[in-house]
């Protein structure tokens, strides 16, 4: 199957006071910086686009971070919109309201 392009959101929440979180969020932010995909930071979630198995790459990467600060607990939240059969692209979505 030919790769196809998905949209994704990641939202990444310590289980911490605010003064700390901030700091991980930011790391886990410059992970995305870094991936090399197509993102836009929002006050609630990252929104990520980019090929299926790059995302995913890049989720994982984010799990593994987290999972990596033994002193802390995370929720992280994904969302994913996808289709075997044509690219999703956040400018279809959203393009009408810039």
């Amino acid at each position: 199957m030919e790769p196809m392009i998905i949209n994704a959101s990641v939202q990444v929440v310590p289980i911490t006071k605010a003064e700390e979180a901030f700091h991980i969020i930011d790391q886990a932010i410059a992970l995305i910086q870094q991936s090399g995909l197509k993102y836009t930071v929002g006050a609630f979630a990252t929104e990520l686009e980019g090929e299926y198995n790059d995302v995913q790459t890049l989720l994982k990467q984010i799990c593994d971070f987290c999972y990596g600060q033994k002193e802390m607990q995370f929720l992280v939240y994904t969302k994913l919109h996808l289709s075997g059969g044509q690219d999703i692209l956040a400018a279809d979505k959203t393009g009408k309201f810039s």
